[in-house]
């Protein structure tokens, strides 16, 4: 965990002290945190399964309010923290109801967002490659 702070500088860390020595030792991380079931944690670092989930959900909140998609006035936490069926916080989704009312997000180049459908898809890991032609704007005069 020594990313927390890093990551989340105003992360109060007080009443999780019995578990980050655990999370050091084993190397987990906030991407851990947010990418591993709690249980595939525990696994990995010998804790209390509650205790585990309680710092995940803590994390995510936090995470969400430090990027402003976490409203702090509101009370209901099933609306900004969602939750599978097996009461896992499900950081994805989060994200998901978010974004959910954009399906791409534009190239900026029309030829290219064609060939797409309308753009870089959202909701997925997208990597872009190859070389960059100088001499004439993307897609001119070459079939992609």
């Amino acid at each position: 965990m020594t990313d927390l702070l890093y990551t989340l500088p105003d992360f109060s860390t007080a009443e999780y002290t019995h578990l980050i020595p655990s999370f050091e030792k084993n190397g987990i991380t906030v991407a851990d945190l947010l990418t591993l079931d709690p249980i595939e944690i525990v696994k990995r670092c010998p804790l209390p399964l509650l205790d585990v989930r309680r710092f995940v959900k803590d994390v995510i909140r936090a995470l969400q309010k430090d990027i402003g998609i976490r409203d702090t006035t509101h009370t209901s936490d099933d609306l900004f923290v969602p939750q599978d069926q097996q009461g896992v916080t499900a950081p994805v989704q989060a994200c998901k109801h978010m974004m959910g009312r954009w399906s791409a997000i534009s190239t900026l180049d029309n030829m290219v967002d064609k060939v797409l459908g309308g753009g870089i898809p959202t909701g997925y890991v997208t990597e872009v490659t190859g070389e960059r032609y100088r001499d004439a704007p993307c897609g001119a005069g070459e079939q992609i």
